[in-house]
């Protein structure tokens, strides 16, 4: 499987394989970076929940099938579920590009400055233990 990304800045197209799918991807002709649009992101992350549900209701039926536990049922599929939500990314983000494709924007990295830096280091701790200023 394959998709075509067009670079926003030169316009070059090229072809690039669903098993390399990434969030943040150069462009191989001005080395632009991009990142997903929001549309794309929100499609991800149903198509990761929805990818996820199913496979523990699975799961839990087969499981429910063979044990009359419930406990075993109910621990098997969290454990499951936590499992395959940490390395399901990359199966659904082909998934994503395979039925709706994968559109991709300006990505600028923000970086802070030192004076930012300094001014969030300096600021007064809000917690449990430090005592509050009037």
């Amino acid at each position: 499987m394959k998709s075509t990304v067009k670079c926003y800045r030169c316009g070059k197209e090229y072809d690039q394989a669903y098993k390399k799918v990434k969030e943040v991807i150069s462009c191989s002709h001005c080395h632009q970076q991009m990142k997903f649009t929001k549309k794309t992101q929100t499609r991800f992350q149903i198509v990761r929940y929805l990818f996820v549900l199913a496979i523990c209701i699975v799961i839990a039926f087969v499981i429910s099938l063979v044990s009359n536990d419930n406990y075993l049922v109910l621990l098997a599929t969290l454990a499951v579920a936590m499992g395959v939500s940490l390395y399901a990314d990359q199966f659904c983000l082909n998934l994503t590009g395979a039925i709706f494709g994968l559109e991709y924007e300006e990505y600028h990295e923000e970086k802070k400055t030192k004076k930012e830096i300094r001014k969030e280091r300096n600021k007064p701790k809000k917690g449990l233990f430090h005592r509050k200023e009037d």
